[in-house]
């Protein structure tokens, strides 16, 4: 070997060790051990406010690093940075030093919450293993169990499925996808069929709509106005009780004969009410006029001219007048 190789190996060698030498020479010692080491080191670094000439000798007993070792392995503690900061404090001028001070400090309080939290005692989970075995046997969680043979059967199903759709491709290795082609198609298909719905419902011719159907014995086979004249011929006779029963089959007539619903002489008047929806324009109309035939006629209520004046006003809502 040449006398350089020799010595940039031998450099190499030199270099290797240093680096591994701290750790290597690191003091080896308990947690409580390494717990009091730190508390002397507060209690020296407490001292340096009154004297601070000692920081230098303070850095000379703190070694670069402390081998800790735990039930977990050995943990390897660096205190070089401890040791720069007392360096630091024992050249700085004395407007600084308290600063200083302050954040080794800081640091020591620091490193010894560190090992204490560490050194703590693994809990105790014995307690709730009782707990959640107590739990686990109830009765709910009796018929708790993994899946099934017929689960597990329709989610291999299901996964070939998927995998068959994505293979199926346009010419092998074309991204264009059956499925996403067939939704497409759908869609179109969809939207063609309520396009042509409605141009022909739009174009449809008037002769061709359905007439409307009378009904025998239904409220519009009588004309509205004639249910409103009844009623009026009651009301001059201060009957007021069935001029207001009149005037509601009056409306009930009129809204018929504009296609509200279809007739049928069986309904009682909460049907009508039903059937005409609560968002309909003429709902509030209808349901004071229900109420009030509910209240007069069917529950036998006194009706005064107030009430059938009311019940007008109702109508004229609707231009039933």
């Amino acid at each position: 070997m040449k006398p350089r190789a020799r010595t940039i190996t031998a450099l190499l060698l030199a270099l290797l060790v240093l680096h591994f030498a701290p750790a290597a020479l690191a003091q080896k010692i308990m947690p409580a051990e390494y717990q009091r080491q730190l508390h002397d080191i507060a209690d020296r670094v407490n001292q340096l406010e009154s004297h601070p000439e000692q920081a230098g000798a303070l850095v000379s007993t703190i070694p670069d690093h402390v081998t800790v070792t735990t039930n977990a392995g050995e943990i390897i503690v660096n205190q070089k940075i401890l040791k720069n900061d007392l360096a630091i404090f024992s050249r700085s001028d004395e407007s600084k030093r308290a600063a200083l001070l302050k954040n080794i400090r800081n640091y020591v309080q620091e490193l010894n919450a560190a090992a204490v939290a560490y050194n703590k005692p693994a809990p105790d989970l014995s307690s709730a293993h009782d707990q959640l075995n107590q739990i686990l046997s109830q009765r709910e969680f009796k018929k708790v169990s993994g899946p099934s043979a017929k689960d597990a059967l329709l989610s291999g199903i299901y996964r070939w499925l998927s995998r068959l759709l994505r293979k199926l491709r346009f010419g092998g290795n074309s991204t264009f996808d059956w499925l996403r082609l067939l939704i497409y198609v759908l869609v179109g298909v969809a939207v063609l069929l309520l396009a042509i719905w409605t141009i022909r419902r739009l174009r449809r011719p008037e002769e061709e709509l359905p007439q409307r159907e009378i009904i025998p014995f239904s409220p519009s086979a009588r004309g509205w106005r004639s249910w409103l004249a009844d009623a009026r011929n009651f009301a001059q006779q201060q009957d007021w009780r069935n001029a207001i029963h009149m005037a509601y089959w009056a409306c009930i007539s009129y809204m018929e004969e504009n296609g509200a619903w279809k007739p049928n002489r069986a309904r009682t008047p909460r049907e009508y009410l039903r059937l005409i929806g609560s968002r309909a324009g003429q709902y509030p109309v209808l349901a004071a006029l229900t109420r009030k035939l509910e209240l007069v006629w069917y529950g036998y209520g006194i009706a005064q001219e107030a009430d059938f004046q009311e019940t007008l006003g109702q109508l004229e809502k609707l231009g039933c007048r």
